[in-house]
């Protein structure tokens, strides 16, 4: 022992069987880390996550998306020109859609 280490021997025992078991515990995590089927695991888990999200976004987009064209179609049922002139270019763009794709399909 060094003059400046008090430490009694049982003392350094346990202090050096303390630091094994951190060790061990940091090489299993390590271990772990490392495993292909955990990356696996956690790389499915945050792909879950991600669509759950995006999932969550795209109706919250579609909610929005449906209030307006509801109050759309309620300013143009009260005469709103500019209601009217909108929904009625969303008509045409449909009709034109409906027949670019029926011409497709023959």
């Amino acid at each position: 022992m060094s003059d400046q280490d008090k430490r009694t021997p049982e003392q350094i025992q346990a202090d050096l069987a303390r630091t094994r078991q951190e060790l061990a515990g940091s090489v299993d995590e390590l271990s772990s880390m490392l495993d292909p089927r955990e990356q696996i695991k956690e790389a499915r888990s945050s792909l879950k996550a991600a669509v759950g999200r995006t999932g969550e976004s795209a109706r919250h987009a579609a909610k929005a998306a449906e209030a307006k064209a509801q109050s759309l179609l309620d300013d143009a049922k009260g005469g709103d020109p500019k209601a009217i002139g909108i929904v009625g270019a969303g008509v045409a763009a449909l009709a034109a859609v409906l027949t670019v794709a029926a011409r497709r399909s023959r």
